[in-house]
Parts: structure tokens; sequence; C-alpha cells
């Protein structure tokens, strides 16, 4: 028994000198720490170690995993981590801003109403109630604004006198904006009240009210842009046209001071005075702060506080730069995340039927789940949820049969998803300049000039390899051979003019049942198939056993002699020796010089590279359109907002993953009246496709409607 007892000591023992001599490894996302402060802070003698991250989210599964073992996190990112890692990381050491140490917050949020002596003389409730139809003054809603949406609205939504109440036949936004009107019945809630300018703009022209309490009535806004509108609401109040303002404390004790004409409204219906030194909050913001993984935290935080307050070296002056910045690193006793919140919750009830987003495999969905917690962090309605599917066609199915309701596609399938499933653009991804996607025909060079193909004629006969049936090399061909007059821009039968055209094709996923919503004729899909399968490749599939699948698969269709022309979308794929291939240019001449080079002249089509699909069905317009504000607003708070910490980086990298949910291309959202040039383009290339079989069965319908007229005639005369 003594000797285990020994063991158990020196392994304790070990333990905790391995954790003290260790080497500590700090994470950081991008946007907080650059690569030359990492290494300022690894330099000489340096005990810690530096982690870039793409966002906060992905430190604090570092954490979690053990990758790394401290970072720093504010109150909003320790809401969404709480609900993945609630024992796994703790908080070590507060952050306080140095001109407010005194501060036990960060901020706090608080309503204010002039002081009335019949108030004493009522209930708490009464209290409450009575602000019905008194005028409300909100500090509004900007994109200078540091205060999200979830603590903007808290006052309004948790007041406990006026319970939400939801109509079917309007958004989340607008239920939301009734409340407020029928409840207080005038307010100045300036700002934008909905992510979508125009709706932003209906909304306020239909409730005026809202509006009403304003400076400038008709631009919803006050006079004093100053401090975010907390000021303009003070000023709301103190010039009685609001009964009540819910504004930050901060700004209430530098424009109020302790002005006995005030005083504050606390949640319960309970009053203070202005003076006192309690002040009743609706919401309180902790500090950010230090925290580190579990298993380090009680060794590191002592170290950690040394580095940060005696730096006697540059490794350590670095550390405290990136870490204290404005503020000042306090000890914290030991504790969670959820009691150093202190109860901040997340909780509210909102309007509006769920987003079921459609996502394919693990890491995707891991990363909606991460963005649906944001986004009830955040405080976008409707809430979100994430239902993992196995593929793209499956994600098409689930929204068609009303499982699901939402997934971002690659435009490569934008013709199928409207075609084979009936589905429609919610937003279009608005693409990167540089990483639009360009289709080129696509030749091999041959070596003494003897050029099969010298412009689209030369294409009869020949051999063509498309990356995907129905795909945009399929689009961008058919667009192209339809304005060079080597298919007929009369029929849609496009299957067949292809086959027609050419003595063999590879189109994989011709054969496919999610590739089309009628059946082809076995003779074409066949053609259409015969130059994918040879000895080394039988497949014409979508998948991995099929060789030639693909813009990669295509171009080695290509090499293989198996085909004459390629159509590829050049984005997707690296070409070792480019030099072995010419363009044909959309124009019908081929490119002056030999590699891959050419420009976006040369190409079939440039389009944008994604956008969000979803059913457009008369009875789910409300729904849409919520779907449409909500992804908007996502990208105000976790897109390329500027000088924005975002939790998760929507459009960027998740855990090290590319292209999950949104391709990385993504610059953002734009609506489905963009005019940006990408986007015209892409719904130009689906509209050509779509206005020659919207004008076939005009002609089919009118032949029909002529020969029934003809036959009752023909009758009428033998009668």
């Amino acid at each position: 028994m003594r000797n285990l007892v020994w063991v158990i000591l020196l392994v304790a023992t070990a333990r905790a000198q391995d954790l003290e001599k260790r080497n500590y490894k700090f994470c950081a996302p991008v946007d907080v720490v650059t690569e030359n402060s990492c290494i300022a802070v690894q330099r000489g003698n340096s005990e810690v170690s530096c982690l870039i991250a793409s966002d906060s989210s992905e430190c604090a599964i570092r954490l979690a995993e053990g990758k790394a073992d401290f970072g720093v996190f504010n109150a909003d990112e320790l809401l969404l981590i709480n609900q993945f890692y609630p024992s796994d990381i703790e908080p070590i050491i507060q952050l306080k801003h140095r001109s407010k140490q005194l501060d036990e917050f960060e901020f706090q949020m608080v309503a204010v109403i002039p002081s009335d002596k019949t108030f004493i003389q009522i209930t708490p409730r009464e209290r409450l109630a009575r602000l019905k139809n008194n005028g409300f003054c909100h500090p509004g809603f900007s994109q200078s604004q540091w205060l999200n949406d979830y603590i903007l609205k808290y006052f309004e939504n948790t007041l406990s006198v006026n319970p939400l109440q939801c109509q079917d036949n309007v958004t989340a936004i607008e239920n939301e904006i009734i409340n407020l009107k029928n409840f207080f019945g005038k307010a100045c809630r300036p700002g934008e009240w909905a992510s979508d300018e125009s709706f932003d703009q209906k909304l306020k022209e239909k409730y005026p009210e809202l509006c009403a309490l304003c400076d400038d009535t008709a631009a919803c806004s006050y006079d004093s842009k100053r401090h975010h509108g907390h000021f303009g609401a003070l000023q709301c109040l103190t010039q009685g046209r609001g009964k009540v303002a819910y504004v930050a404390l901060q700004y209430v004790q530098d424009y109020l001071q302790t002005n006995v004409s005030y005083q504050f409204l606390c949640p319960d219906g309970s009053i203070l005075p202005l003076s006192t030194p309690y002040p009743c909050a609706w919401l309180q913001q902790p500090w950010s702060v230090v925290a580190a993984r579990k298993q380090v935290a009680d060794f590191l935080k002592q170290r950690l506080l040394d580095w940060l307050h005696n730096s006697d070296s540059d490794w350590k002056s670095s550390l405290s730069r990136i870490i204290q910045e404005d503020s000042r690193g306090i000890n914290l006793a030991k504790t969670t995340i959820a009691k150093y919140l202190n109860g901040r919750e997340i909780d509210v009830e909102t309007c509006g039927k769920n987003i079921r987003w459609c996502t394919i495999g693990d890491s995707e969905t891991n990363k909606c789940k991460w963005v649906a917690k944001t986004a009830k962090v955040l405080g976008v309605a409707p809430s979100i949820s994430c239902i993992m599917s196995n593929s793209t066609f499956q994600c098409f199915r689930d929204i068609e049969e009303n499982r699901t309701d939402i997934v971002v596609i690659d435009s490569n399938y934008g013709y199928l998803a409207r075609k084979v499933h009936n589905l429609s653009t919610i937003l279009y991804s608005e693409t990167e300049m540089d990483k639009n996607s360009v289709t080129f025909a696509v030749m091999r060079e041959p070596e003494e000039d003897n050029y099969l193909i010298k412009n689209f004629q030369d294409l009869s006969g020949k051999k063509a390899c498309f990356p995907e049936y129905g795909g945009l090399g399929w689009l961008s061909f058919i667009n192209a051979a339809r304005k060079s007059n080597i298919i007929s821009s009369k029929s849609c039968d496009y299957p067949l003019l292809v086959s027609d055209l050419f003595s063999g094709a590879c189109a994989p996923g011709i054969e496919d049942f999610d590739h089309s919503s009628t059946a082809i004729p076995s003779d074409v899909s066949s053609k259409l198939c015969s130059a994918c399968k040879n000895e080394n490749n039988p497949s014409c599939a979508v998948d991995e056993t099929n060789r030639y699948y693909g813009d990669k698969g295509a171009i080695q269709c290509l090499t293989d002699e198996a085909g004459d022309i390629a159509f590829i979308e050049m984005t997707n794929i690296t070409i070792i020796e480019p030099n072995k291939y010419r363009i044909l240019c959309k124009n019908g001449s081929l490119a002056q010089q030999t590699g891959l080079n050419a420009d976006e002249q040369c190409a079939l089509s440039v389009t944008i590279d994604s956008e969000v699909v979803g059913r457009d069905k008369d009875d789910e317009q409300i729904s849409r359109m919520d779907t449409i504000l909500a992804l908007l607003k996502l990208e105000d708070w976790l897109g390329y907002r500027v000088n924005a910490r975002r939790s998760i980086h929507i459009y960027g990298p998740f855990n090290g993953t590319k292209n999950l949910l949104f391709k990385d291309s993504s610059a953002g959202l734009v609506s489905t009246s963009s005019t940006k040039e990408s986007v015209v383009a892409y719904k130009d290339l689906l509209n050509d496709i779509e206005e020659c079989s919207n004008g076939s069965l005009a002609t089919a319908n009118l032949i029909f409607i002529i020969l029934v007229a003809l036959y009752h005639l023909l009758s009428s005369h033998v009668h």
C-alpha cells in the first residue's frame, strides 16, 4: 500500500513539473494576431508558442482537443463555447478595460423612465403595464453598433407584460414590429430593421408609428448620431416623446448622471433612483477573459499573470500587447463558463418557422451547428436547424419533399436543381472577383499545327468530354453551340442535338435519374456515354468509378484521347503541362497561343461559383423571406464585416476544412435582382436554356390549338 502511495505521489509530482516546464500554446484568430506578432511571442527563451486560427470557434475546438492551451474570448464567444464545451474550458483571467477597472461588467443595458410619485403606489406589474401606448426610445441598429440584435432587442423581447404574439402570414421581423407597435403605440427605433434594404423600407412605410418619435421621422433617425444612438434615445426620453428608454448604463451615467427626474425601471417592475450604486440591469455583459483548457488551467493562471504584468523580456511584452491591448488582466477565482456568464441566457422566443439547412457529411453539419448556435447568440430569427444528408442530390430531394428547406450548391448544379427538382434561388453567393467559375473549351495541341478543330463548325463528328451532364460545362457548350448555329436553337432536346452533332461523348450522369426529369432514349444516352467507356474506364457515373468524371476527369478524357475537346471550369483544376493544350474561344476562333491563360473574353462563360436554393411555392413565401433575412443578417455579423470580430467565419474554413456550408470563394450574398456582372451572366446562361423550353412549349401548344380548331372546322363541314 505504501509503495502505491509513493507511485501516485511521484506521478503527480512528475506531472506537475511537466506542466510547469512545458511550452504553452496560445491560440488566436487571424483577425486578432498576425504572423509577425506570433513570431515575436515565440522568440528567445519564450515559454509560449503561437497558433493562428481562422476564428475563435476554431480556437475553442483546439483547446478542447488539447492542441492549444489558452486563448482570449469575449462574452458572446463564451456563450457559444458553453453550448459545446461546458466543462472542458475554464475562464482564468478577466480582461477589464484600463479606464474601467472598478466596473463589474463590460456594459449593462438598463431601462430608464421619468420619476412619477404615482408609480410608488402601484404594483410592479402595473408599472410595467403603464408603458403601454406611452412611447419607446431605442438606440437603434447600425453597422458601427458593437451590440448585437439579441442585446438590442432584449428589453422588448423579455418584457413580461408584452408576450410575443405570432401571425403566420407575416415574417418574423414584421411580427416583431407589430408587437412593438401594438404595445408601445409609438417609438423611435432607428436604423436597419431588416437586412434587405427594400424590405426594410417597406416595413418603415407600413409601420411609421415606430419612427414617429424620431427627430427625423422620414429617415427614422435621431439628429445626434453620437454614441451609436444611445444619447439620441435619452434625448427622446428627456424631451418627453417617449416614456421609456432602453440604453447602455454608461450613457445614462454620462448624460443624466443622477438626475432625480428619472429612475431605473427593473425587469421585475421595481424602480430605483439613478443615484443607486447598484443599478438594476436588464442584461449584463461580462468582460472578455483568457480561458484555458481544464487540464492546464490551474498551472497556467499564475504563470500567465506573471508574464502579462512583468514584461521583463520581449516575448512577454509581445504576448501582453496581444492579450491585454487596452485592458488589464485580473485574477479570476476558479469558475466555469456558465458561472462566469452569471445567468446570461440565449433562449428568447421568436416567431417564424425553423430554417432547416441541408448539410452534407459530418464536418459540414458540425459547422452548421456552430453557425446555428451563433445565430441564437446574435439574436438572428428564425432559428436554424441542421439536417445531414449524403449528397447534393439527396438534399435536392429532401427540399423538394419538404424535409429540409435550403442548401448551398455549386453553380454547376444550378440547372439540375431547377430542371429536375423544381428548386429556385434564395440568394446568390457573390464570388470573389478572381474566383468566378470560368468555363473554357480545351483541345490537345497537335504536334505540327494540324488542328482537328479550328472553329465550332469543325466539332461535327468529333468526340466531346463533359465534366457532368447538366453542369456548367454542358450548359456553356449548349449556349455557344446554339449561337454559332451548329445545333438548332428551335429544339430543346439537347441530348439528341448533342448526340447528332458528335460521333461520341462522355457526359457523366446522363444515365442517372438525378440528372434528368424525363427518360432519355437509350440510344442517345449510350452515345453520350460512349467516350467514357473503354478498357480503362467502364463507367459513365458521377463518382470515383468514372475516371472521366468532373473537370479533372474531362481533362483526363482529353489526355487519353477518348475525346477531342473538353468543356471545363478552369478554376477547379490545376494542369501540370498547360502548353499541351489550346483553347477554342467563344467567338469560334483558336486562342493565339498555346496554354490555358486565355482571358475571360475567350471563355464560354464567366459566372458566380455558388448559390443558395430552396422551394419556391406560393404558400411558402413568408418562410422564404424569413430565410433571406436571416441569412443576410448572418452575413452582417459573420461575413466580411469591417472591424468585426467573428466568433465563426461563415465563408471561411471551419476546423481546418474549406468549402463547408459556403464555398471559400464566397464574398457575400446578393439578392435575385442583383445586377452584378457574374450574377447576370449566370442567370442569362440558365435563362437561355429555359427560354428554349418555354418557347418550344408555347409552339407545341399553339400547334395543338390550331389542330383542334382545324378538326372542329372540318367536322362542321362534314356534318
